[in-house]
């Protein structure tokens, strides 16, 4: 046995040497190499290609290469979105004022930038007044938060101001990168500055890109003594999730954020293949709640009880995904946040129920078993709104309009390309669609906040930036500026509790299935994986924060 894995081992160090010979190119690698040749090389696969040479964390995500935000630049703390919970980094620990308008975060002290110099509290304090000065950084809206002044009393301590209470926004703040003042301030169009020698804190420091791969290398005087446990982590592209998937299969490569339709069957494969693809996310039915029928609550509240979610989930996901909770809060957060009295309220797969609901609420059926409208009018056919060719909505589409027949209501699949679809969703031109939360995070308030607020909402025909419903309740609106005015946990329960009570009682959308991260593993050469048992990120994507974790705690075997 040990001999197997032994050679197991020194296979795939050969492996990852091959492939990086070709994907990097003879000249850059052999002047890398010789400079540090990495003995341990943990190996990512995409299923898709990446642009240019860009290595400037404020640039979208897509357009930065990969390690950018997962690698090397870091973030004052790391919020896991599954359960809130905050890992320090180059914040250790912060606090807020009693009035909630003032947080105060002291800053990890012994950590040096990769030139040299040193990190302290006046790069951070620098780094959010420069997405002050330059707007079109600031993709969070922080300075659109309340958010009034950022400062570093001493070289441990940095103190953001607001105008009014917004305790959400930790997350937005936590979560900005991290840039060296030294350097930067001397940067004067930093939207277009694509930063070919990085400068960070970060476990890993940039030594190499093609259109193949990408590698970075440990940074040999990181402030984690001890981490890294990996000498480089490459990236490799391919052009199909098939395509990573036969890398992932054959050991080539350890890890690769990729949306297959049969995790279950690649953990079947070997007893190397395993996954964990936790909920950070639901998948919902919206209902345009200006347009009647959908206007009406009883009506609404009818058709989620007619719509079987666990078959929902069974077949657009061939059993891998759940079924979402009625309540629309993640798995990980009802211990939290669902309170006692809202799971006894919670609505369940009834058709005879919601058959009979629909006729008292006014909504009689006609002598072939037609649903017809108040007025005595047959209801038209309805559209339901999914993404084109996406086939996990189709097939969800497919099942609700199954369901909804048999309680005497006719739909259609209406399939659109994105821009169709997004437009469709934000201008409030659907019937019913099926999407996502546009808004998530480490409580229900990022969902809840995103879908209901009138902040993000729009008359009909212009683009609401999140509330696809338009449905909005005064008694959610004060619920949600009650739980944002306070870090004090027992008034954010209380106000969650109202608003999950209110959209049970009002149901302006139907959460169908949970939506869940992608993260495949092959343990055959590391170990220390994030998973359900030890969940130290939230199976975060490749490239971002979360990442970061993931690089520091796998370990050869």
């Amino acid at each position: 046995m040990n001999a197997n894995g032994n050679s197991s081992k020194f296979s795939g160090i050969v492996r990852v040497s091959l492939l990086l010979t070709a994907a990097l190119g003879g000249a850059a690698l052999v002047g890398t190499a010789s400079a540090q040749s990495p003995k341990t090389t943990f190996t990512v696969v995409r299923s898709d290609q990446w642009g240019a040479q860009n290595l400037n964390p404020f640039s979208p995500g897509s357009q930065h290469l990969l390690p950018t935000n997962s690698a090397i630049y870091e973030t004052l703390f790391f919020v896991n979105s599954l359960n809130g919970k905050v890992v320090p980094v180059l914040g250790t620990k912060y606090a807020w004022s009693k009035d909630s308008k003032t947080l105060t975060v002291t800053t990890r002290s012994g950590v040096k930038w990769t030139d040299g110099q040193a990190f302290n509290a006046s790069d951070a304090a620098f780094t959010f007044n420069y997405l002050k000065q330059y707007p079109a950084l600031d993709t969070s809206g922080l300075w659109k938060s309340g958010l009034t002044s950022v400062t570093a009393p001493n070289p441990t301590t940095l103190v953001f101001s607001f105008s009014a209470p917004n305790t959400p926004v930790f997350q937005y703040i936590s979560n900005t990168p991290i840039v060296p003042q030294h350097l930067w301030k001397d940067v004067k169009d930093p939207a277009t500055f694509t930063n070919p020698k990085p400068v960070a804190t970060g476990p890993f420091i940039f030594d190499s890109s093609s259109q193949q791969a990408i590698r970075v290398l440990k940074n040999p005087n990181y402030w984690m003594k001890g981490q890294p446990y990996v000498d480089a982590v490459v990236w490799v592209s391919t052009s199909s999730n098939d395509a990573a998937l036969l890398k992932l299969l054959s050991g080539d490569v350890d890890y690769g954020y990729v949306g297959i339709s049969d995790p279950k069957g690649y953990a079947a494969k070997g007893p190397n293949n395993t996954y964990w693809w936790p909920t950070n996310n639901i998948n919902f039915l919206y209902f345009n709640t200006v347009k009647a029928p959908f206007n009406d609550p009883a009506f609404r509240r009818a058709v989620a009880q007619a719509i079987n979610t666990k078959d929902v989930a069974l077949k657009a996901y061939a059993g891998a995904v759940p079924a979402a909770s009625p309540s629309s809060i993640f798995p990980t957060q009802q211990a939290d946040w669902l309170p006692a009295s809202a799971k006894a309220s919670l609505p369940t797969f009834d058709p005879a129920a919601a058959d009979a609901a629909l006729t008292a609420a006014g909504y009689k059926k006609n002598a072939q078993g037609v649903r017809l409208g108040k007025d005595g009018s047959p209801l038209p056919t309805y559209k339901i709104l999914v993404g084109a060719g996406w086939t996990d909505f189709i097939t969800m589409a497919q099942v609700v309009g199954d369901n909804l027949k048999k309680v005497g209501i006719n739909t259609s699949i209406d399939q659109q390309a994105w821009g169709s679809y997004s437009g469709g969703l934000q201008t409030g031109s659907y019937d019913m669609g099926i999407s996502w939360g546009w808004g998530n995070g480490s409580s229900p308030y990022y969902t809840f906040n995103a879908a209901f607020s009138p902040d993000f909402s729009a008359p009909v025909g212009k683009t609401a930036p999140s509330n696809l419903s338009r449905y909005t309740n005064p008694a959610i609106t004060s619920a949600l500026k009650a739980f944002s005015n306070t870090s004090d946990a027992a008034i954010q329960k209380k106000a969650m509790s109202t608003i999950i009570t209110t959209v049970l009682k009002d149901m302006p959308w139907v959460p169908l299935t949970d939506r869940t991260q992608f993260a495949l593993f092959n343990t055959s050469r590391f170990t220390g994986f994030p998973s359900a048992a030890n969940p130290y990120n939230d199976a975060s994507p490749d490239d971002t924060s979360g990442a970061r974790l993931m690089y520091l705690n796998v370990k050869p075997k």
